[in-house]
């Protein structure tokens, strides 16, 4: 394995893969994805305890439901500790959150974080829905299309704007910086 540069982390290839001499072997590229699963897992945290898993149900904490013309909506604060089991970067389907002592009625979906503090997880559900089954009303179904159609018109908007000022920022002149 080459010795890495001050400063600098060993690269996936220097830890998985030292003896670039098994890339001539016939299941080289087995043994790659083979070393990736093992790294992957020994990466990732092991689950939690059933004793843990039962204090972080009772710790979490569910907001009042509010609502507008189309969803409701409730915040659900779990404890710090276990955002080290949560999925990053995206939101949780209901058999995850469930999995990890998220209880509510059925139908919620998990929409959002809360930015400013990352373990305030955001869920909605449609108004109407049946909490024993998850069910949305059918005239329910209209009202929610039209949310959606305008929440990526607002998108589209956006993108556009985002990139006239990053067009605007690029033709500025290089001696006002």
């Amino acid at each position: 394995m080459a010795a890495p540069m001050p400063h600098q982390y060993p690269s996936s290839q220097d830890v998985l893969m030292p003896d670039l001499n098994m890339l001539d072997h016939p299941n080289s590229h087995q043994a790659h994805a083979a070393a990736v699963l093992v790294a992957m897992a020994a990466a990732a945290p092991s689950p939690p305890s059933a004793e843990v898993q039962a204090s972080w149900t009772e710790e979490t904490d569910y907001s009042e439901k509010y609502c507008d013309d189309v969803y409701e909506y409730r915040r659900v604060t779990v404890p710090r500790d276990m955002l080290r089991v949560l999925p990053q970067g995206r939101c949780m389907e209901e058999r995850e959150w469930r999995s990890h002592g998220i209880t509510m009625s059925r139908g919620w979906e998990h929409y959002d974080h809360h930015s400013p503090e990352a373990n305030v997880l955001l869920f909605r559900r449609v108004l109407g829905t049946d909490p024993s089954t998850g069910q949305i009303p059918p005239e329910m179904k209209m009202k929610v299309q039209a949310r959606e159609d305008y929440i990526a018109q607002l998108q589209a908007e956006r993108s556009k704007m985002m990139a006239a000022m990053a067009a605007r920022q690029d033709q500025l002149p290089m001696d006002m910086f």
